[in-house]
Formats: structure tokens, C-alpha cells, sequence
């Protein structure tokens, strides 16, 4: 549209029915931002960080073990740790030290030593990890840190796991350096990662935390990415894993540790006739189902190790909450 110029050479002013619509447009938008509570993924997991006082619950973290188990999944984690330690940076400032950020994510008692060409940041284990399985296992804490630093200081900050608790070490080491090029991932491999989750599933026993549920947001990249059936295949092989390894007799402790790890708000396994019925119920916050897809894929991988067959459901619960159900069809003795 043109406007026609006024006698003193002036544009008019345009008309205060088009600011109004703008404005209203903004009201709406506002609304509804505030209605949700969160935007995007990034808020979600930062207030989840920030708004408690405790820490990562225990176990072994399995989401690490997945981010590093090829070159793919590892750019993958990175990129994803990377943009919520930027976010963190913009929306804490100063008020949320590199350090606090770390202990949130279960990296504890974290040192930071900053130098005029690179800066390094150390940090312990909160618990044992297997051992072997490589130095740079901590991709999506690495991509944290590089996002962090990179908003903190407006460089391109690039961070390596050069020491890891999973290569036996008693402190993981990273270092951060000004990017010169972009960060390579070799990968651990799906053998040896699958093998150290399924261990973890068996052996390990999860404590159970208000914000257990934080650990586990480390998957929605994963799942909002081309290769989620390939995550899900992932998982089956895992828990198949640990079935051939444990029989059923760890049934119930499995179904627990998954529960308790993937922040499920209650679970049960029950033998009905022919049929072992596997249950677990989960909260409206973090009951999305394809995030619930990934534990029912590991229960059905263990149902495929000691049963004949298993299939999982999904059932939209009145309040809003989802369960997952598998059945697992019993062996003939």
C-alpha cells in the first residue's frame, strides 16, 4: 500500500487499526506461552536444573552411554548439551556458575581453571562406572560446557573429554579451547554400549528424586530426529541384553530400575494366566509417548530374552497421564 505524502513532506501515520492487531497478536502469543509454562525443550530442562536443590539422582547415565555409542549420536548429544548450556547462559547470567550447571547434569564437586588459551574443568563421579569403555563418554556434559562458555565469553569454545570415569580414571577432565575446527566423535561402539546398559539395568538401582525426570530429557533430540526407530532398535538390544544375562528372575528389579530412572510415577509386573503384565504409569509432565517408547523398548527386548513374544501399548488415561503396558507372553514349561 502507498501512502500519500502529507503538504510538509511527511509520511503519514499508519493506521492505529494495524498496531492494534499486532498487539493483540502479541497478547495471544503471550497467553499462551504462559499457559504452557514452557516454550521449548531448552527452558524446560534449565528450570528443571535450576529450580531444585538436589542432585542427580544415582545410576549410571545411560543417555551418555547412548550419545556415545557412534560419530552420528555423538554430533548429535553435543549439539543438543550445547544449546542448553547457551541457553543457561542467557536466561542465568552470572547468577548460575559454570560449576552449578555441572552439578545439575551429574557432574560433581567440578573445578574450573580458566587460562589465556584454553581453560580446563574437572569434575568426580558421583558413583562407579564400568570401566574400558572410553575417554570421552561425556558428550552431551562436553557440549554443555561448550555452549556455556562459548555465550559466557562470545567466543566459539570447542570442549574434549580428555580424562573420563569410564576409562578408570578417579576425574573426568575436559578441555576447552577456542574452535578451530569442528569437535570429532569416534564412538564406543553399539556392542559395548549396549552391553554396559544392560548391566546397568540389572545391577544398578536407581534412587528415586522429585527431578529424576531432568536426566532423561537428554532423549527428546533423539526422539524428534529421522533416527529414533533406530534408538528404539537400540534400546530393544540393550534390554534384550540384560535378559539373556539375567534371566527372569530380575524381572521386578529391571521394570524398577527403568522406572525409576525414566521418572515413571509408579510401575508393576504381574503373571496373569499366560501373560506377564508390565506396567508403568507416568506423570502429565513426562508422559509424551514417544519419550515412554524408549523404556517400553527395553522391557520388550527383555520380554524377547525370557518370553515368547511381547507388545507394548499406550493407554490416554483420563487425567492426562499416559501408561505404558506390555505383555509378555510366558514360556511353556
Amino acid at each position: 500500500m502507498h501512502y500519500r505524502r502529507e503538504k510538509e513532506g511527511r509520511m503519514p501515520k499508519r493506521p492505529a487499526r494495524k498496531k492494534q492487531k499486532v498487539r493483540s497478536a502479541r497478547r495471544r502469543n503471550a497467553k499462551a506461552e504462559q499457559k504452557s509454562g514452557i516454550s521449548d525443550v531448552e527452558d524446560l530442562l534449565i528450570e528443571m536444573l535450576m529450580s531444585s536443590g538436589e542432585k542427580a539422582a544415582n545410576g549410571t547415565d545411560i543417555e551418555d552411554l547412548i550419545y556415545s555409542a557412534t560419530p552420528g549420536l555423538g554430533l548429535l548429544g553435543y549439539s543438543h548439551g550445547f544449546c542448553v548450556g547457551r541457553a543457561a547462559t542467557l536466561k542465568l547470567g552470572t547468577d548460575a556458575p559454570l560449576t552449578a550447571v555441572l552439578d545439575r547434569i551429574g557432574l560433581h564437586d567440578s573445578l574450573y581453571y580458566p587460562f589465556s588459551d584454553k581453560a580446563i574443568i574437572t569434575s568426580r563421579s558421583r558413583h562407579h562406572h564400568a570401566a574400558g569403555l572410553g575417554a570421552h563418554v561425556h558428550v552431551y556434559e562436553s557440549g554443555v560446557i561448550a555452549g556455556y562458555l562459548s555465550t559466557a565469553t562470545g567466543a566459539n569454545v570447542n570442549v574434549e573429554e580428555k580424562r573420563c570415569t569410564y576409562d578408570g580414571s578417579r576425574e573426568c577432565q575436559f578441555i576447552a579451547t577456542p574452535l578451530s575446527n569442528k569437535p570429532r566423535f569416534t564412538g564406543i561402539g553399539i556392542e559395548r554400549s549396549t552391553s554396559a546398559i544392560s548391566l546397568a539395568l540389572i545391577n544398578s538401582h536407581y534412587s528415586k528424586s522429585g527431578n529424576a525426570y531432568y536426566r532423561a530429557l537428554a532423549y527428546l533430540p533423539l526422539l524428534d530426529s529421522r533416527i529414533s526407530e533406530q534408538i528404539l532398535k537400540f534400546m530393544m538390544i540393550a534390554g534384550e541384553k540384560a535378559g539373556l544375562a539375567s534371566g527372569r528372575s530380575h524381572l521386578h528389579a529391571v521394570v524398577s530400575n527403568i522406572s525409576n530412572y525414566f521418572g515413571a510415577k509408579s510401575s508393576d509386573a504381574e503373571r496373569k494366566g499366560t501373560k506377564t503384565i508390565i506396567k508403568l504409569r507416568y506423570e502429565s509432565y513426562n508422559s509424551m509417548q514417544p519419550f515412554i517408547a524408549i523404556p517400553a523398548a527395553i522391557l520388550a527386548g527383555f520380554a524377547k530374552s525370557v518370553g515368547r513374544s511381547a507388545q507394548a501399548h499406550f493407554v490416554l488415561n483420563r487425567d492426562g497421564t499416559y501408561t505404558a503396558r506390555i505383555e509378555m507372553q510366558n514360556r511353556r514349561r
